[in-house]
């Protein structure tokens, strides 16, 4: 097996669907349950199993752990997941960031979605407030740049390891690009942007960081896109990234592209055009959009 990969036992599955092992057993065998049989026969979960069933059958969402309960800690945490507490839950997460606790991190993550909260209130009721928290303690001198690196780095990481757990439908024709302009660091909200468009059915095409406008035709030619999603943060060059805005909406254009922005860059550019549909504020608007 990938040792990669977090598997849990029967006695786990159990602890976290808040039922007895006889049940995952007669789940398992009738085939509600999706597991990997070892070559001893032993079933072994994966959290994408376990969320996938809970999708299927949402009667058991209510009965969940969210999360194998191994300590007190682990009760306090599940409480407040269930509760619906995003004030403690914000600061908690926080915290673990800076100490680089990607593990206790996961647990909230995966928690929220296992019960059953929708991802765009995931991202903007707790991992948007993180992020700004730390731009904003980065910003005010009261941590180092490092540590606001290492506290989002260790974000991104959790946001990847979420989406395996996430149960995606099958894509559809739709199609979208997710980009950053030529000067832009930071693509972790693009990176939820197009989390959610999976979500959606949408198949999706992430560049990340630093991409320029060069031979964006060849490549809008290519994918035929039905939109286009524009993330920008920070604005080094204005006239520089000013220009290249305008291209890439005039290539939008002409494609009968749907361009949607977001970040607080387009504070500062000119996005009034023709192309630009919308400008996102938050990811429940990239859900309902």
């Amino acid at each position: 097996m990938d040792q990669y990969i977090s598997y849990l036992n029967s006695e786990e599955a159990a602890r976290i669907l808040g039922v007895n092992v006889s049940s995952i057993k007669r789940w398992t065998d009738s085939g509600k349950l999706e597991c990997i049989q070892t070559e001893g026969g032993h079933r072994k979960f994966q959290l994408s199993h376990l969320s996938k069933f809970i999708e299927n059958h949402k009667k058991y969402a209510r009965k969940a752990h969210v999360f194998p309960i191994e300590n007190d800690a682990d009760l306090q945490i599940s409480h407040y997941i269930l509760k619906g507490d995003f004030n403690f839950l914000i600061d908690h997460l926080y915290i673990q960031a800076l100490s680089g606790n990607h593990r206790e991190m996961q647990k909230v993550l995966n928690g929220l979605y296992l019960s059953q909260y929708p991802l765009y209130q995931i991202y903007d009721q707790l991992l948007t407030v993180v992020l700004h928290r730390l731009g904003d303690m980065w910003a005010s001198g009261a941590i180092s740049v490092i540590e606001e690196h290492i506290a989002s780095q260790g974000i991104r990481d959790c946001l990847n390891r979420l989406q395996g757990i996430i149960y995606l439908p099958q894509p559809d024709s739709y199609s979208a690009i997710c980009i950053t302009l030529a000067y832009e660091l930071h693509d972790i909200a693009l990176k939820m942007v197009e989390n959610i468009l999976e979500l959606r059915g949408f198949r999706t095409f992430f560049s990340g960081q630093i991409t320029p406008v060069i031979k964006l035709d060849e490549l809008l030619d290519r994918i035929k896109p039905q939109r286009l999603y524009v993330g920008s943060t920070v604005i080094s060059d204005p006239d520089a990234e000013q220009h290249e805005t305008n291209r890439m909406f005039d290539l939008s254009l002409s494609r009968n592209i749907d361009v949607y922005l977001g970040g607080r860059g387009w504070d500062i550019l000119n996005y009034h055009h023709p192309a630009v549909k919308n400008r996102l504020h938050t990811f429940e608007e990239v859900y309902n959009t």
